[in-house]
């Protein structure tokens, strides 16, 4: 039996509010992201508001790389993504193979539709299945669920909609094509 994990954790102010992270020394295991109605994008930095438990490697390259993501895109596209660490998933399951295939093949600045994320998972007629994965993603922004459209290209709802003014701001911040 393995042992568990030592965990860290960390909170972030960002120009779409606050994130917090949870991590081990082995990988990320869940970004929350705080819906929100307003942005403040007055922001021009991001800072550590808050942190519990020992840091580790991958707790700092994660808060590099969102600092680097919110402040410095172009450089954070040449960053390595933060590893995940996701012991309580099962890699066979369909919403693993969805968030693994959206991680791996849909960049920054693109958008993909649920229906063609689901065909590329392997299962064309699952887009709602698709639906169910992005609203069970623990590492939004790592999983980058915000680039998930409807198939007519408008947003959809993000966050059950308590985010899509985050989702505009992520996909208008990436300089992905948006349909009105």
């Amino acid at each position: 039996m393995a042992a568990a994990c030592k965990l860290a954790f960390t909170v972030l102010s960002t120009p779409i509010g606050r994130v917090s992270v949870t991590a081990c020394q082995v990988g990320v295991h869940e970004i929350h992201l705080t819906g929100t109605a307003e942005l403040n994008n007055n922001i021009s930095s991001v800072s550590v508001v808050e942190g519990k438990g020992d840091s580790n490697d991958v707790m700092s390259a994660t808060v590099n790389w969102l600092k680097t993501y919110f402040t410095d895109l172009p450089k954070a596209r040449k960053l390595p993504l933060p590893t995940l660490h996701l012991p309580d998933k099962n890699p066979d399951s369909f919403h693993y193979k969805v968030w693994m295939k959206l991680l791996n093949d849909v960049p920054c600045g693109e958008t993909v539709s649920y229906g063609e994320l689901a065909e590329m998972s392997g299962n064309m007629k699952a887009c709602r299945a698709v639906g169910g994965a992005m609203r069970s993603n623990p590492t939004p922004l790592i999983v980058p669920c915000h680039r998930v459209t409807k198939s007519d290209g408008k947003l959809g709802s993000y966050m059950s909609g308590k985010g899509d003014v985050i989702k505009r701001w992520l996909l208008e911040h990436e300089g992905a094509h948006l349909v009105s």
